[in-house]
């Protein structure tokens, strides 16, 4: 069994979800490469009792027609408490994955089916690739999104054709070969195979508001010959999903698409193609799995090289999420009466809001999240984190208390900055920028040395500025 050292748990943490406590890296590396991996992906075992509680006492999503309750505002504040609460973090983690692969938006489609879309790729994320695909071609939010219900024989609607093949399953050109994975005749026929893909709702007696099923309408469907890649049957879309799962060109695109998010960007080297067809090899021997994909890569010595940390930009809900889970924040989320949405509103200025990406083809990750108002957004969650001090009536909102930053003060100014350093990443920075953070410590508020001492006004005054300092710092942009 492979060791894990802290630095290394606290990449797998940050990738397979979005940071943590010291205490919770140190489990991993007690657990071991192969083990801590597991308990990550193997999330069923984990008790979520405590985020479960949390939910049922700040949301009431029973009737998706009480607008008070139930709206984009909530649906976005429901998934981000979620995120901050839960401890199967990978669960979250993937389930995000898929909203940026599969991506709908509330743009066009009404929020009660992105809850249920949410629901369908946090249940299926790690299931076998079939299912899921299959699962979200029928699910309302994608049928309306992409015009499936309006796609019937006679008058076959083309769009969901192509981006099942474009985005949701193997791109243009192969990420090999480069060759071309598909025609515009295969657009064309696979979109008959589509027609008559409907949805009904529940029924007025129905006590689960959200139970819409899908079904086929018969007289809505084509059930003539069609080819595809080459190949002439009745094809249903049942089976053109079966198709599109088994081709290498599949595993390969979604092999490089797990690395982007994951891992690392790859590039056309010969290289990074080799890693791509190592784990291509994977999906096609082991099923279409996506745990026994997803195990093979957190587990590999590609995932923890050097050259894969700190390589990718952090999401605006990674920096979010990341900061809070690693410093200990307080995050009180309130209900529908009193919330101020305060993580989706920060989000949104990152320029990522949940449940609404641009468009089809998802948010523009890594260097899409960088320009210099972004940046300065990214600032003042850092200055907000940083000043955010408990109330005494508790209101909702984020609190970094004076206790939990005591925990990490210690007796002098370096060892405060290598210990403040090693909870926000471990982050690795220069001598010089080292020196510059304890010079701050032993400065008072105009500037002139003043030494270190571990009192309350310090730990008040200088270590939440350290906290905006290391937040602001493009090593913590990194993920």
């Amino acid at each position: 069994m492979a060791s894990l050292t802290y630095d290394e748990a606290a990449h797998l943490l940050r990738r397979a979800g979005f940071g943590g406590s010291p205490g919770e890296i140190d489990d991993l590396v007690v657990r071991g490469r192969e083990a801590a991996v597991d308990y990550l992906i193997n999330h069923q075992q984990i008790d979520n009792s405590e985020m479960e509680n949390v939910l049922a006492q700040s949301f009431d999503f029973s009737n998706p027609d009480d607008f008070t309750r139930f709206n984009r505002g909530e649906i976005e504040r429901w998934w981000l408490t979620r995120m901050v609460f839960t401890r199967r973090q990978f669960e979250e983690k993937m389930t995000l994955f898929w909203h940026n692969f599969f991506a709908t938006a509330t743009n066009k489609v009404p929020e009660v089916f992105m809850i249920i879309q949410n629901r369908t790729l946090r249940q299926y994320s790690l299931d076998r690739f079939d299912t899921l695909l299959l699962k979200v071609a029928q699910d309302p939010a994608m049928l309306i999104w992409l015009d499936g219900i309006s796609n019937v024989r006679g008058a076959p609607n083309e769009n969901f054709s192509r981006e099942l093949q474009e985005l949701f399953s193997m791109g243009i050109f192969d990420a090999v070969t480069g060759q071309a994975n598909y025609t515009e005749q295969d657009v064309k026929e696979i979109a008959r195979a589509f027609t008559g893909w409907k949805f009904f709702g529940p029924s007025r007696q129905d006590p689960d508001r959200f139970n819409y099923r899908f079904f086929i309408n018969g007289p809505e469907h084509d059930n003539g010959l069609k080819t595809v890649y080459g190949q002439t049957a009745n094809f249903s879309g049942e089976d053109v999903v079966a198709i599109i799962s088994n081709r290498r060109a599949t595993a390969r695109f979604l092999v490089k698409k797990f690395f982007d998010f994951f891992v690392r960007p790859l590039n056309a080297t010969s290289e990074d193609r080799a890693i791509i067809e190592q784990f291509a090899d994977v999906y096609m021997n082991r099923n279409h799995s996506i745990r026994e994909l997803a195990r093979a890569i957190f587990t590999s010595d590609e995932f923890f090289s050097e050259r894969a940390r700190f390589s990718i930009v952090k999401q605006p809900v990674e920096l979010i999420i990341g900061a809070i889970r690693m410093l200990g924040v307080n995050f009180v989320p309130g209900n529908f009466r009193n919330n101020p949405n305060i993580l989706a509103l920060v989000s949104i200025l990152l320029g990522q809001e949940l449940f609404n990406p641009p468009d089809v083809a998802g948010w523009n990750l890594n260097l899409g999240w960088i320009n210099t108002g972004m940046m300065l957004n990214r600032y003042t969650w850092a200055d907000l984190i940083a000043i955010s001090r408990p109330a005494r009536d508790n209101p909702p909102g984020v609190y970094l208390s004076h206790e939990q930053l005591r925990k990490y003060t210690k007796g002098n100014s370096k060892k405060t900055v290598k210990k403040f350093l090693s909870v926000l990443g471990p982050l690795k920075v220069d001598s010089d920028t080292q020196k510059k953070l304890r010079e701050y410590l032993e400065s008072d508020e105009k500037g002139n040395p003043a030494g270190f001492e571990r009192d309350d006004r310090t730990i008040d005054r200088k270590v939440r500025g350290l906290v905006h300092l290391l937040m602001c710092l493009s090593e913590f942009q990194l993920n």
